[in-house]
Parts: C-alpha cells; sequence; structure tokens
C-alpha cells in the first residue's frame, strides 16, 4: 500500500470573490502518478466560536435566523476573525456584540478544528469565557437579529441530544469543552433545560 504524501501545488487561481470567501483553482499534481488535477478551494478566514459560562453555572446562548438553511438556529456567540486581529479578542468582541456579556477575565482557548478540510483551508477556534455577566446592549450588524438565553451547564448534553441545537461547529464546541471540564457538562438532571432571562 504506497503512503499518503502531500500534492505539488502547481498554481492557485482566484475564481471568484465575496464578503465571507473566496473560490479559488487549485491545480495540485498527484505525488505517484504525476498527473495533475484541478480543485475547488474555498479561501475563507479564520472563524471563532466561545461559550460565555456566567458565576451562576449557566450558558449564554443565542438564536438567530440563517439563510443558509432558511431556519433559526440555536447557537453559541462566534464569527469571523478580522484581519489582523487575535482570535481570541475577536472571540470576545463576538461575544459582546451578540449578547452584551463580558468578563473581566480573558477566555481560554479550548481547541481548533477544519471545518472542511475537503474544499475550505481555514480554521475554526474555539474558547471558554468564565464569569461572564450582562455588561453592555448587544451590537448587531445590519442584517443580523439574536437573542440570548441562558441555560443550565447541565443541560447542554441534552441540547444536542435532541437536536435543539444542530450547527456543527458548536456542538464540537461542547464536545472540547466537556473533554477539558467534565465536571461542568455533567450529565442533565431532569427540566435542567429551562432557560431564562435576567
Amino acid at each position: 500500500m504506497e503512503s499518503i504524501e502531500s500534492w505539488k501545488t502547481v498554481s492557485i487561481t482566484k475564481q471568484l470573490g465575496t464578503p465571507i470567501f473566496r473560490v479559488d483553482n487549485a491545480v495540485r499534481t498527484n505525488p505517484h502518478t504525476g498527473d495533475n488535477g484541478t480543485f475547488v478551494v474555498l479561501d475563507t478566514p479564520q472563524w471563532v466560536n466561545i461559550i460565555p459560562v456566567t458565576g451562576r453555572g449557566t450558558v449564554v446562548l443565542i438564536r438567530q435566523y440563517r439563510h443558509g438553511t432558511d431556519s433559526i438556529t440555536l447557537e453559541i456567540p462566534g464569527g469571523m476573525v478580522e484581519h489582523g486581529e487575535d482570535p481570541c479578542l475577536a472571540a470576545m468582541r463576538e461575544c459582546v456584540e451578540e449578547t452584551g456579556f463580558s468578563s473581566p477575565v480573558n477566555a481560554e482557548y479550548l481547541g481548533k478544528v477544519h471545518p472542511n478540510p475537503a474544499f475550505m483551508n481555514n480554521e475554526c477556534l474555539m474558547y471558554v469565557w468564565f464569569g461572564c455577566t450582562l455588561t453592555a446592549a448587544p451590537q448587531f450588524d445590519t442584517h443580523e437579529q439574536i437573542e440570548w438565553e441562558e441555560v443550565p451547564l447541565n443541560a447542554l448534553h441534552s441540547l444536542a441530544a435532541d437536536g435543539s441545537i444542530t450547527h456543527s461547529l458548536v456542538l464540537t464546541a461542547l464536545y472540547y469543552f466537556a473533554l477539558k471540564y467534565p465536571h461542568l457538562a455533567a450529565l442533565p438532571a431532569q427540566g435542567a433545560n429551562d432557560g431564562h432571562h435576567d
């Protein structure tokens, strides 16, 4: 069986630019056959998401309409990293903008994933932010409409299991959180997923 090797990049040609990604054609050479192939690659900025945890043992989740699925989804705050921006600062900025929650301590890095390495070249970095409280009014982008809610930490398992949360990157962040803090992400008690606003 032949060993897996990286393909040599011959050229990358921009095909289309959009506000959130660029479509490229990448010509690459198969290291075993020498044949060239052309592959579509989405050149996309880094993404971040963040789990805001309050001192009451709750997590701040958001609901918003998503155009891709034409549906309202339950998520954690997140977004794109601006050019030259520190990802941790970007995650905290997104949290404040979307929920108004912040903390006097910096967010903690949980891990990163490649959202879809088959045709995307970016990373999504995940953070948890402990000690969050409501400190400001949310600052939405022009086309954003977001509502936040608090749920107990031990409700996260049931929200994932019952299909309330379907965003794959949110589920991945919650998985990383459960790996690092299993005592905080314990299995839910009966009725633990009743959220509330302050």
